[in-house]
Order: C-alpha cells, then sequence, then structure tokens
C-alpha cells in the first residue's frame, strides 16, 4: 500500500514535471516568435517605404528626361512658377 502511494506521487511528480517542462519550452519559444513578428511587421513597413522613394526617383528622372527633350513641359513649369518671357505683360490676381 506504501509502494502504491509511492508511485502515485512519482507520477504525478513526472506529470507535474513534464507539464512544467512542456510550459517553459511554450514561454520560451513565445517571446522569439513574437519578435520575429514585429521584425517582419518592420520589414514591410521598410519595403513599402522603399517603393514610395523607388516612385518618388522615376517621377524625377522622368522630369529630369521631360527637361532635356520638350521644350513645352519647361515651358509649362516655368509658367506654373510664375516665370515670364522677357517683356511680356502679366496680370497677377490675388484673392
Amino acid at each position: 500500500m506504501l509502494e502504491d502511494f509511492g508511485e502515485k506521487i512519482f507520477k504525478y511528480a513526472m506529470w507535474t514535471a513534464g507539464l512544467a517542462v512542456f510550459t517553459c519550452g511554450i514561454i520560451c519559444a513565445y517571446t522569439p516568435y513574437v519578435q520575429s513578428q514585429e521584425l517582419k511587421l518592420e520589414s514591410d513597413r521598410i519595403s513599402e517605404k522603399i517603393e514610395l522613394k523607388r516612385k518618388e526617383i522615376a517621377k524625377l528622372n522622368d522630369y529630369q528626361r521631360r527637361f532635356r527633350i520638350d521644350p513645352d513641359f519647361v515651358e509649362k513649369i516655368a509658367r506654373e512658377n510664375n516665370r515670364v518671357y522677357p517683356g511680356e505683360l502679366v496680370f497677377v490676381f490675388e484673392e
């Protein structure tokens, strides 16, 4: 009878130890998992910023190309920035 009690205690202790090891394993694995998810989100944000900058660079390169070859584009940009030809009469309306 004392041996049965000892076996029950041993089984209980083994189950408890196994559960403790399992719980520690989950806790130890959870922290790197959360960190990897945060890093993935940060990587996605950085990738979006890089893509926006690439589009901006492409637009600026197109502007440079058009400035070299398209005189109408140059005149349009100059007019948008209130530039005029010498001797040209300009009326400016202010709100």
